[in-house]
């Protein structure tokens, strides 16, 4: 995968943890997740970890039980079984306000109930459709809150933790190629799934 934009992707992961990443080992980390896991494995991670997962997840409990007093979630439940459907906008608008975190943003996926289907053509899948923000795990959506407020929540002199790898890794990963953060998983292939050359 080591083509001009992932040459440059992978600068700029050197330049933000300050770690060189020597060439035979480059050529081995096709996902975000190998990426991750590869600056986990080569950096001085401090302790304690700083639990900055679990600090999003309780800021979300927190959130969540302010706008909804019977909401109590664990890391594996989806969102949409704790959302409100009505005034979802207005209540995703809240849930920012309380958390002091930016979140996703909300997609069609998100207003209905019905299941958009791909696009095809002559049997090949042209486009998909977005996964639902409301569809989402707690503990995939406080990956992406972690990612979009990674400025705010890592200190690359201190890294405690794979998790706080991780969120930076997608995030400069949708900085440099564009994609959604919401779209970038630890599985994401550069090449295949992110159309990184």
């Amino acid at each position: 995968w080591m083509g001009l934009d992932s040459v440059e992707l992978l600068m700029r992961f050197e330049k933000e943890f300050k770690k060189d990443v020597p060439d035979e080992d480059a050529a081995t980390l096709s996902t975000v997740g190998d990426v991750a896991n590869w600056f986990f494995n080569n950096l001085v991670i401090h302790s304690p970890d700083k639990g900055v997962k679990q600090q999003i997840l309780d800021k979300l409990q927190l959130a969540l039980q302010t706008l909804n007093p019977k909401a109590g979630f664990k890391e594996n439940d989806v969102l949409r079984d704790f959302i409100p459907k009505e005034n979802l906008k207005s209540f995703w608008n809240d849930l920012e306000y309380e958390l002091k975190l930016k979140i996703p943003k909300l997609n069609p996926q998100d207003f209905t109930e019905e299941k958009l289907k791909e696009l095809k053509v002559l049997g090949i899948t042209i486009s998909r459709p977005k996964q639902a923000v409301l569809d989402m795990q707690f503990s995939r959506f406080a990956e992406c809150i972690g990612a979009i407020n990674y400025e705010k929540l890592v200190d690359f002199d201190t890294i405690s933790s794979l998790f706080e790898i991780t969120i930076a890794t997608i995030a400069i990963t949708h900085e440099q190629c564009g994609v959604a953060i919401d779209e970038i998983f630890v599985t994401s292939s550069f090449t295949n799934d992110l159309g990184i050359d």
